[in-house]
């Protein structure tokens, strides 16, 4: 085997197992991970992705959040497959971030359970997690007692507040973290309190933080041969995230106010009510102008010429001083056209417009398709449905989203056998003893 600069056989003399090759810029990686819910699945999801071999490890006595609870009852849609047996296998979130991965059951309170997972260590080249900063050192596979296990190991340790500090043991969740981070204090209208995104935004951020700091760290080991620690907390990727509003508070004492749909520069940029759907649901389009040209030119598309002698209307600093008005005389009119055939009006025309979809018709988006990010993806037990897949291409290196997200324990035998060498008598005292299995313990 040739190894990949960085991985596991040539950290070990070249007696590891192979890694399961796919294709992107991380094959040849393997990942051990215990994250779990959104942030720490979409960050190692991200990793599949681009090729590397996740490995995920799960406890049946402790099941994902986004797995739902053994007695849960599966979704509607599903009541009808035949093959949609375990309501953990079907739960659509937890199968929207865990594509491309293995799944194993290790449970590491037993001991031996801890031992596998120790075993598991050095044939990895990242290990990722999201738990509490405690957890891993209560279990004694902190950062370096992982070391003792493999010196150039990475791992990343997803936590709402750090690793250290006053709030580490603090737990939270997107919820929590966007008024916490300052993102809640920018969400909402003008005249109206701070408010949450409702979609948990920042998990979606933590998550591609730790996938960019887990690439980059596996970059900075295969040009100096070091491991390290990714202490990476939920709540400054998100500060981050808006560090532009974080800098004009700190430095210039303004707390930038809350815009709605609006821009801090541009007018006219909002969400606009267009003509409702045959069935009476509401439709909406965005839209905006980033210079007097596409004002014109949306002035032009609406026959409301007479908008740009209007003095109100004028120019930028003009519209912004109006935007009420602005809004009122675009709004007025939007309200009585085709929602999709206004946007297509307006982008012939060089304006920036955009329908508001919502999932069903962003899953259905035929340029998302065409670029490959919705993907169909058949699996086991829910049958074939739409998936969010990659965010983005390579000119050089082929990515795919290879399979659907894993059932609970699918790959036990074949992962234990192949790493570790476990044959079926012992993998059965391993279930025997609690320590793996499937499916509810009892």
């Amino acid at each position: 085997m040739t190894a990949h600069p960085g991985s596991n056989a040539a950290a070990t003399g070249g007696g590891a197992p192979p890694v399961m090759r796919g294709a992107g810029p991380l094959a040849g990686y393997r990942g051990i991970v215990l994250t779990q819910a959104w942030a720490g699945a979409y960050c190692t999801e991200l990793l599949a992705m681009m090729g590397a071999e996740l490995i995920q490890v799960e406890v049946r006595r402790r099941l994902d959040s986004w797995r739902g609870p053994y007695d849960g009852p599966l979704p509607a849609a599903l009541q009808e497959v035949t093959t949609a047996e375990h309501a953990w296998n079907c739960n659509p979130s937890y199968n929207s971030v865990n594509l491309g991965k293995q799944c194993i059951t290790i449970d590491l309170s037993i001991p031996e359970g801890l031992e596998v997972f120790r075993r598991l260590v050095p044939l990895a080249d990242f290990v990722v997690e999201n738990f509490s900063p405690r957890v891993l050192g209560n279990l004694g596979i902190a950062y370096d007692d992982l070391r003792e296990l493999r010196p150039d190991i990475i791992l990343c340790s997803l936590s709402a507040y750090g690793g250290d500090g006053p709030w580490r043991n603090i737990p939270g969740i997107g919820g929590t973290i966007e008024p916490t981070s300052g993102m809640s204090a920018l969400l909402g209208y003008r005249d109206g309190p701070p408010l949450n995104s409702g979609i948990m935004y920042p998990d979606g951020v933590a998550g591609l933080n730790g996938f960019a700091a887990i690439a980059t760290a596996l970059r900075h080991r295969n040009r100096s041969g070091e491991g390290q620690y990714i202490d990476l907390s939920m709540q400054e990727a998100n500060l981050a995230w808006i560090g532009d509003a974080y800098l004009e508070q700190a430095l210039n004492g303004v707390q930038r106010p809350r815009l709605g749909s609006r821009h801090m520069t541009y007018a006219p940029h909002n969400i606009y009510r267009a003509a409702d759907r045959e069935d009476g649901e509401p439709q909406w389009v965005a839209i905006a102008a980033q210079s007097d040209e596409q004002w014109r030119a949306l002035a032009e598309v609406a026959e409301h010429v007479g908008w740009c002698d209007d003095a109100r209307f004028a120019g930028n600093e003009a519209r912004k001083q109006h935007e009420d008005e602005l809004d009122a005389a675009i709004g007025e009119w939007a309200a009585l056209q085709p929602r999709d055939e206004l946007v297509t009006r307006l982008g012939a025309a060089g304006v920036i417009a955009a329908p508001v979809l919502d999932a069903h018709e962003v899953a259905a988006d035929p340029v998302l398709r065409e670029r490959g990010f919705i993907v169909e993806l058949d699996h086991p037990e829910a049958g074939r449905w739409p998936q969010s897949g990659i965010p983005m291409r390579f000119s050089g290196t082929p990515v795919e989203v290879t399979a659907p997200a894993p059932l609970q324990g699918e790959h036990n035998e074949a992962v234990f056998e192949r790493l570790l060498g476990i044959d079926a008598e012992q993998y059965e005292a391993l279930v025997r003893l609690g320590v793996t299995g499937r499916g509810e313990p009892e």
